[in-house]
């Protein structure tokens, strides 16, 4: 998401690293060696040309009580507190294909291709579900999602039955794409990506819709865009079959 590894992420790796360097220093210690002879790798620290040699990080956050360097303080916690030098900057791009029934105004959305760059994608897994759920988002507010009041100004569309939301029934299938650009504003080179697709993909859809009706003299369509606006754009367009 937008704020929780690009700045709670961001405090995570600042605090993980000063631990790990402290984990050094005890490693160091129990296993008899310097520092700079040590390598981290796959939970362990362990001596170079002699990978036998080795401590995980459990012995050595249980020797973080007991068994430290003089002058160390024990325990293996740390705090940190993250004030992001600068925003970092996602960024994406949409495009959506459509096909448009002309005697009914239906709109059925055929491809979605998205290609969004958050920098370093700490777990892919996760990024691709917040992209996806980006453009679902996107689909509703295109296509679906409405608040409307009645004359006293009641909300009619308070609740899930009145105010309509995409199902995966009504969403479409999405081609995810990717390129890279670290931000240089982040610790681990990660940007946020839970609004980017939200913010650009309902555009992408609309105009879609706009494109397919400019044969007809349409260049605008508000949102929600619904089949009984198409049609009626379709019929000040001539369109009469």
């Amino acid at each position: 998401a937008s704020r929780s590894t690009a700045v709670a992420g961001a405090a995570t790796a600042m605090v993980a690293r000063k631990l790990r360097d402290k984990a050094r220093k005890i490693a160091s210690h129990l296993l008899e060696a310097a520092e700079e002879d040590l390598e981290w790798e796959n939970g362990r620290f362990y001596v170079k040309g002699s990978t036998d040699r080795a401590k995980t990080i459990q012995e050595v956050a249980f020797a973080a009580y007991s068994n430290i360097p003089e002058g160390m303080e024990a325990g293996l916690e740390g705090v940190h507190y993250y004030d992001p030098p600068n925003m970092t900057f996602p960024f994406g791009t949409y495009a959506v294909v459509v096909d448009i029934d002309k005697g009914t105004g239906q709109v059925k959305v055929r491809r979605v291709v998205a290609v969004d760059d958050c920098g370093v994608r700490i777990n892919p897994m996760i990024v691709e579900g917040q992209i996806h759920g980006g453009l679902a988002e996107g689909y509703g507010i295109a296509f679906m999602e409405l608040i409307t009041f009645d004359a006293e100004g009641n909300c009619i569309g308070s609740n899930f039955m009145d105010y309509l939301l995409p199902t995966a029934w009504e969403t479409p299938r999405f081609e995810l794409g990717e390129t890279n650009t670290p931000s240089p504003h982040h610790p681990l080179g990660a940007k946020g990506v839970g609004e980017s697709p939200t913010v650009g993909s309902p555009a992408a859809y609309v105009n879609a819709v706009i494109d397919a009706l400019s044969p007809y003299g349409v260049t605008n369509i508000d949102m929600p865009v619904t089949s009984d606006k198409v049609w009626a754009a379709l019929r000040a367009g001539g369109v009469t079959e």
